[in-house]
């Protein structure tokens, strides 16, 4: 019996595992209720916050209507008066904030300006009350107010502003601020654009070059007024693009702004670390797919002519495996140890395939100094940069031999040619640059340009610069000789378009800084790369081409400073010939036309 009670205990009991099953789906449904319960508490404090907000606008409204005529207005605002703009007001730990605009308001009933002389029909009251406790939100109040008896005529003349984005579009509750401090009381008010991105201010009282107006809006850029003679970063701003408005008594007084949403850009400054390579030194024939009279002198590991008879063969060559780098992103150079005297001779040529054999790299992309791949180069390192790594991904070495004495051969003793990867690209890390973008202010005494956007910036330790709220503009970046770089190439290409509410990565390729360079733009007319087209800068004494690359750049470096002669060719376009004076980090922008 005893037994038998133990048994229906274990059966009646709960384990562990169960136990703390059931406690958790307790905890769960008692925080669901817990969380609506909070949910219905915001709910019921936001309600009381916006009655009190829209009580906080029923003062106002009727604090408005309650003064005389003449005093309905702003503290210093257009119209003045003696109602605060701005003010800071909590009501049961809630802080308000109150903004109230007055505006004179002209009728189309009876005509509008200039129809209608009479601009200052009536005043206009606005009274916005946010708050930003709980949800947060606003509650806005408006009323008119017109003067007892007749129209009145009013005073000072009418301020019209428009305002419209990079499109030409109107852009609706815009921020408009004036600001006059020439006169007394001193003008400081705000006010929003209607649905078209214009507003009228009518009374404004009348004076020469005293009213600055700035045009904003929240994630947008700004633009406004500037005095005669105003200091912008230290310099006088002589011959302003948008001077300090007038305004003349029973006039109309128009400016026009363009704002547009804010945009991000990211520049990232890049180089390649090291070279690549592939070589040979010859202590056996395993990289040789091919030779012809040519022997391997072992005990010197050199390529010699062949011997027959104790006398060399007059000519020869050998030929490399092929060569295939991984993630190529540029040639480098061809380098070779050799000894060659009088009467004998070595000369280098570089092959790929064409899809049927293996054969010379074409002379219109591979002449280096006026010297032709067919020709063969003497001259060791060979520059290699001008070839194309899209078009020639793999490449075979050539050596050709001669002697016209069989009794001496010329040796080759090792040779290699390098390359640049993508996996050797690294960041390079706080780097000071210079960006400005195209837009003007106005000149200073000396008619120079002052530019809108200036700034001295600095890459993170990744190398990279996030640079936040930028108007829309066409920018450019410069590097200082200081640094010990040059920019070699730009993706995309500059001076670069910002379009308004973009995000936009720039890479910055850099190059050891030389005393004089030269970066080539090639584009057609529209302002697109022209990818592949071939560039030729030569004089004496120098002669390099180069093919164009997706960004629409080919660099030069190191050069003299000196007049160089600069040719561009593609097909479908008209060839472009002219003279370039390299001096320093030297630029040239080509636009290329069709026949």
């Amino acid at each position: 019996m005893f037994a038998s009670l133990i048994g229906k205990n274990k059966k009646s009991g709960f384990t562990l595992v169960e136990s703390l099953v059931g406690i958790t789906l307790l905890l769960i449904v008692f925080i669901g209720i817990f969380g609506l319960i909070r949910l219905n508490i915001k709910i019921v404090a936001q309600s009381k916050a916006k009655a009190v907000a829209t009580a906080l606008a029923n003062q106002k409204i009727e604090l408005a209507r309650n003064l005389t005529y003449n005093q309905v207005g702003t503290a210093g605002g257009i119209p003045s008066g003696v109602i605060l703009e701005t003010e800071n007001i909590e009501r049961n730990k809630i802080a308000y904030t109150v903004k109230t605009t007055v505006i004179y308001v002209d009728d189309s009933f009876d005509g509008v300006f200039p129809a209608d002389p009479l601009a200052w029909d009536y005043k206009r009251i606005r009274v916005k009350v946010s708050w930003s406790e709980f949800f947060g939100g606003q509650v806005t109040l408006q009323t008119d107010i017109a003067p007892k008896g007749i129209e009145t005529t009013g005073e000072g003349g009418i301020i019209s502003v428009l305002v419209f984005d990079a499109n030409g579009q109107p852009v609706p509750q815009a921020d408009i601020r004036v600001e006059n401090n020439d006169i007394f009381p001193p003008i400081d008010a705000s006010y929003q654009t209607d649905n078209q991105g214009r507003i009228f201010i009518p009374g404004a009282p009348e004076c020469n070059d005293c009213y600055k107006i700035t045009a904003s809006k929240f994630d947008y850029s700004s633009e406004r007024t500037y005095e005669i003679n105003e200091m912008v970063r230290s310099v006088a701003l002589a011959f302003p693009i948008k001077p300090f408005l007038s305004v003349i008594e029973g006039q109309l007084s128009e400016i026009s702004f363009s704002i547009d949403r804010l945009s991000t850009k990211t520049v990232n400054t890049i180089r390649y670390i090291e070279e690549k390579n592939w070589n040979d030194s010859f202590e056996d024939e395993s990289k040789i797919s091919e030779k012809l009279q040519t022997t391997l002198d072992s005990v010197n590991s050199a390529i010699k002519l062949e011997n027959i008879d104790s006398q060399y063969q007059l000519s020869g060559y050998i030929i490399s495996n092929i060569i295939t780098p991984t993630a190529l992103v540029e040639w480098g150079r061809m380098n070779w140890n050799d000894e060659n005297f009088v009467p004998t001779e070595i000369k280098y040529q570089i092959l790929y395939f064409n899809g049927v054999d293996w054969v010379l790299i074409p002379d219109s992309d591979l002449t280096v100094s006026g010297v032709l791949n067919s020709e063969g180069f003497p001259d060791s390192p060979l520059d290699l940069s001008q070839l194309d790594s899209y078009r020639y991904k793999s490449v075979k070495l050539k050596a050709n031999f001669s002697t016209s004495d069989p009794n001496q051969t010329p040796s080759l003793f090792d040779w290699q040619i390098t390359w640049f990867s993508s996996d050797t690209l690294i960041s390079v890390p706080n780097l000071s640059f210079f960006m400005q973008g195209a837009k003007t202010l106005g000149l200073d005494i000396n008619n120079q340009p002052i530019y809108k956007y200036v700034q001295n910036l600095t890459t993170n330790s990744e190398g990279t610069a996030n640079i936040l709220n930028l108007e829309w503009d066409s920018y450019r970046i410069i590097i200082s000789p200081a640094t010990g770089y040059d920019i070699a190439n730009s993706f995309p290409s500059q001076p670069i378009n910002l379009n308004p509410d973009s995000d936009q990565t720039v890479i910055i390729k850099l190059a050891n800084h030389q005393t004089n360079t030269l970066l080539v733009t090639v584009k057609n007319s529209a302002g697109q790369p022209l990818i592949g087209a071939g560039v030729r800068l030569y004089r004496i004494g120098y002669d390099k081409n180069k093919l164009v690359s997706e960004s629409g750049q080919v660099f030069f470096s190191p050069l003299s400073q000196a007049v160089y002669n600069l040719e561009i060719k593609i097909a479908g376009y008209q060839d472009w010939l002219s003279e370039v004076t390299v001096s320093g980090q030297s630029e040239q922008i080509i636009l290329m036309t069709t026949p």
